[in-house]
């Protein structure tokens, strides 16, 4: 009989061994305990009872920038859509709420400030708009709530937020470097009157003596003006050989098509947003003989490229019937699908615990083990100040008009010092 009960509670010592090891959904260990299975309490966001975590975004959806915009938007609802046809992420699938800005500051406020206090957003992923981003900082810090890869705007050193591709000060550096690889030794900029125009010329104050280039003009545009002409001369008249411009699409599109018209003949490079480099959002907008050999800088790789990420993407985006496919541009989708791509791979390293405060920590853990996305610069954030700028590097791209394809030029590379 003795025999006999030692052999059951052996049994039941070892089915108990296994079970402590394994975890069940009781005890809190493992991913089998459902979404948010290491979140203490209630967490912004995440609905542990149905397994959901919504996140959002505001794009230009329409507008002046409207081609960019859905493009952006697809490019972060088939990452979403790609994770939840897996099966999500430690028990948890993602929604995205989104909202239009209309390329507008004041409405981007608006949508920010509606999808954190009414539709509850975990983190923001792939906004953009570097104008009216800043515009939004105030919100967000009083909410806590993460904004993973805005693009473009500049680095504020703001605890909440990350950037995942070179800022327009240090594409702009890069524009520089290669325009010195081509001999020039007069440089001149066209910028908007914000921070963004801003951007650019701190890019020349800082690149152009590491050159020993001459400044030779340093231009203004007002922000949603069509009126260009006064700047264009006064570049034409400083007798620049190359440009560095920070202009919206159709404000570039004028200065080409202006430059063109007076046989001005220098390079000109942009920042990836102001380029549309890899689509057609400011060479469609001008002719196509000004258009020839426009640069624009890369914070992506080329939408056509043979990486099988960039392959697998444009399966992705061939198949996608979603908001923004009908008139969205293949560069900005791939662009905000790879900042999606990055920001997943960072929600799975939380393990679970999906705290804001353990969302910094992992984050700025990235410097010593960065998230490798193909298309894109390795994602290596550290903690602040200057950690919150995530990524370096930038490569270079040329437009040909004659068979409407973009080409890089330049590999992706930090700027010279």
């Amino acid at each position: 009989m003795m025999s006999r009960l030692l052999k059951v509670l052996t049994l039941l010592l070892a089915v108990a061994l296994v079970a402590a090891a394994c975890g069940n959904d009781d005890d809190g260990g493992g991913a089998a305990s459902g979404c948010g299975y290491a979140t203490e309490g209630d967490a912004r966001g995440v609905d542990k009872e149905n397994g959901v975590v919504t996140i959002g975004t505001s794009q230009p959806f329409t507008g002046r920038a409207a081609v960019a915009g859905e493009g952006l938007l697809g490019g972060v609802q088939m990452a979403v859509d790609e994770v939840n046809a897996n099966g999500g992420i430690d028990g948890c699938t993602f929604e995205l709420a989104w909202e239009d800005d209309r390329f507008e500051i004041e409405q981007m406020v608006t949508n920010v400030r509606k999808m954190i206090e009414q539709d509850n957003v975990w983190a923001f992923v792939g906004t953009a708009g570097s104008q009216a981003i800043p515009s939004t900082y105030p919100d967000i810090e009083a909410a806590g709530t993460p904004l993973w890869g805005p693009v473009s705007p500049a680095d504020q050193d703001i605890q909440e937020v990350y950037l995942t591709n070179p800022t327009r000060t240090e594409q702009g550096r890069i524009c520089i470097d290669y325009f010195a690889e081509q001999g020039v030794t007069k440089v001149a900029a066209i910028g908007q009157d914000n921070e963004l125009g801003e951007e650019a010329f701190s890019a020349i104050d800082i690149q152009a003596p590491v050159h020993d280039m001459e400044i030779v003009a340093k231009e203004e545009v007002e922000v949603l003006s069509d009126v260009v002409g006064p700047a264009v001369l006064a570049v034409i008249d400083s007798g620049a050989e190359a440009v560095l411009t920070a202009l919206d699409n159709a404000q570039n599109g004028l200065v080409l098509d202006q430059f063109h018209e007076a046989g001005f003949d220098a390079w000109v490079c942009s920042d990836a947003g102001s380029s549309g480099a890899g689509g057609l959002n400011t060479v469609g907008l001008a002719n196509p003989e000004a258009a020839d050999g426009y640069l624009g800088a890369l914070q992506v790789a080329l939408p056509d490229g043979d990486d099988p990420f960039v392959v697998a993407w444009s399966a992705l985006w061939d198949a996608y019937t979603g908001p923004g496919k009908d008139g969205g541009a293949p560069n900005f989708s791939l662009q905000t699908y790879s900042i999606s791509t990055a920001f997943f791979e960072l929600f799975d390293r939380l393990d679970g615990d999906y705290s804001y405060e353990n969302f910094h920590a992992t984050a700025e853990s990235l410097a010593g083990d960065p998230i490798l996305v193909p298309s894109i610069p390795p994602v290596a954030c550290g903690p602040l100040p200057g950690g919150h700028s995530c990524a370096s590097g930038a490569g270079i791209a040329s437009y040909n008009a004659a068979t409407e394809s973009w080409t890089q030029v330049r590999p992706f590379q930090a700027p010279a010092s």
